[in-house]
């Protein structure tokens, strides 16, 4: 696998706390002082946030259509 995304992998399972204890506390480490590793962190983040809440607006909008041909 291409080192970029063994790197991905590695931090989604880091965010999802599904490391080895002596895995996590290496990936924690390297986020002390690895810049790079600390802005690809915050990516992972913000696009986990970004996929939850859209899927909560296509959620709220199927329900708002379900409820609209039920009650409308």
């Amino acid at each position: 696998m291409r080192p970029e995304l063994e790197e991905i992998r590695l931090l989604e399972d880091y965010l999802h706390d599904n490391l080895p204890e002596e895995q996590h506390q290496h990936v924690s480490v390297r986020l002390l002082w690895d810049w790079v590793w600390q802005r690809n962190l915050a990516a992972q983040q913000t696009a986990y946030r970004a996929l939850k809440l859209a899927g909560r607006r296509q959620l709220r909008q199927e329900l708002e259509s379900i409820h609209a041909r039920l009650f409308g």
